[in-house]
Formats: structure tokens, sequence, C-alpha cells
């Protein structure tokens, strides 16, 4: 089958590409040559952050996922989505039939997306990978630097909950979501099998790394006062860790996993192979 692949060169399209190849497919970057083509996979996204304008959210989670669906709709075939959890806001065991509620400018794009495909193109596939991380994974890379410091602060005591995704599963699941697979139509959450504190996932990382680490509790008043400092607030008590692991978070997977869906990577080992991808670039 050959598959029209948007994102093929980022984290998430990486993984995508590879699994597509192993499982016999060709995967077509988007931009190239499109005739031919069987199936319409949409990987690519753009976070929000400094120096990231609406306009630039808007053309690459909006516009581009539409285009996207043109292309499904007029040729006649199948379309698979990469969305994100967080269309719902962020929320612990979220569910794909809970309401829109985006925190953000990433998280709104994303859900006007979803609402856009919903509406234009029959039978597309929706996938909402939770807290992805992998080879590859430069978001998430200073979640790793900061334990490999020895030390790591927790907004209160840590017992926020996740769940830590390999891109390896959501790359599965992406072919699950092809003609004949067991995901094909609708919207499927899609997670890793445990779900973790922010504690606990410090512990692995620093297992992983061969460190120990001083998880530091921090007072949610304290965390949120040092935020206020601006420029003078420490480097790792940033507004995303606080938003991200500040309260549960984390998607209930029961839909896919009924529809025969079960993820393979345990976090250790997503953690252990990260490890060593940063360690041979000089990362860590």
């Amino acid at each position: 089958m050959k598959v029209l692949l948007a994102g093929s060169t980022g984290f998430i399209g990486t993984h995508a590409a590879e699994a597509l190849m192993e499982a016999g497919h060709r995967p077509i970057p988007y931009g190239s040559q499109e005739e031919g083509i069987d199936a319409v996979v949409n990987c690519a996204g753009r976070l929000g952050g400094p120096g990231i304008t609406r306009e630039e959210l808007e053309r690459s989670n909006l516009h581009l996922p539409l285009r996207l669906g043109e292309i499904s709709v007029q040729r006649g075939i199948p379309m698979v989505h990469l969305s994100t959890p967080g269309v719902c806001g962020l929320r612990a065991g979220g569910m794909e039939t809970d309401e829109y509620d985006p925190e953000g400018p990433y998280e709104e794009t994303k859900a006007m997306a979803e609402r856009e495909l919903l509406k234009s193109v029959p039978g597309v596939t929706i996938l909402r990978p939770d807290f992805v991380f992998g080879r590859g994974d430069m978001h998430k890379y200073p979640l790793f630097r900061q334990v490999s410091r020895g030390w790591f602060p927790l907004v209160g005591t840590g017992g926020a909950m996740t769940r830590p995704t390999d891109a390896r599963d959501v790359a599965a699941a992406v072919l699950q979501a092809l003609p004949g697979g067991n995901l094909h139509g609708g919207i499927f959450n899609i997670g890793g099998p445990e779900v973790l504190s922010v504690s606990e996932t410090a512990s692995v990382i620093a297992r992983e790394l061969g460190r120990r680490v001083l998880k530091v509790p921090v007072p949610r008043l304290l965390f949120r006062a040092a935020l206020m400092l601006g420029p003078l607030c420490p480097g790792a008590l940033s507004r995303s860790r606080y938003r991200l692991f500040g309260s549960h978070r984390f998607v209930n997977t029961g839909k896919a996993r009924k529809a025969g869906f079960s993820p393979s990577f345990s976090f250790s080992q997503t953690v252990s192979e990260a490890v060593s991808w940063y360690r041979e670039r000089g990362l860590l």
C-alpha cells in the first residue's frame, strides 16, 4: 500500500514511516508525487511555545489536516489523523466521548481540525496518543536532562498521574488504523500499558540513567510564585512543567483495547532506548 505521510521527518512520523516500511507499505512524504496513493496519514503538527504564532499553529495543525482531508475525499481513500488528548483538556481517565475543552492555542487548533475532519471526511480515523516518549524525542529531553543533574522538582508531592506512551506503539496504532485494522474509523485514545505518578516517572528515568535523583517537593503556591518572577524564575520551575505535572493527566484506553489494540512497550524499555539515543549524541 502506498501511504501519503505528512510529518514523515518528525518524531512520531519517523517511527510511523519505519513501521509502514516494516509492514510492507511504501510511505510517500507529503509534497512528493502523490499519484496512486492508497491512504493518507497525518503525523504533522506544531507545538506551541515562545515565538510560535497563532498563524503558524493554524497552518500546521488545522489547514494542513484539512488539505489532507480533501485529498482523502477527492480520491476516495482512507485518512488517519494524529491529534492529542489535550483537545478535551488535561484530566484523569479522559475518554474519546468527552466534550472539547482545549486549554491553549495548540490544543485549540487541534480541536478545530478534529471537528472539521469528522464533518468532512467519511470514516476518518483520529488517534490521540498520550504523553509520547522514545528515540528522537527532543521535546521530553529537558526532563531527562533535569533528572541527570541529580535532582528533580515535583509539583506538590509529585503524585499527579500520567500515561507515558512509546512512539513505536503510536506507530503500531497507525498501522492498525489502516483498512483492515482494528482501529479503522472513529476516535481512539492511544496510551502505554502503565499509569505512573510523576515521582515514579522520574525514578524510572534515574534508574535507566544509572543515577540517584533527589526529588524535591515544591508546594503549589511556591511553584506559582516562582513562575511570577519571570526571567528570575529557576529554569527547572517552568510553566509547562507545572501545567503537565501539576495534576492528573492520562487517557482511558479501553476503547482501543476492546478493539484489539494493546501497547507493547513498558516505560522502562522506552526510557532505556531514549537514554541510549541521547547518549549517542552527547546530550547526556
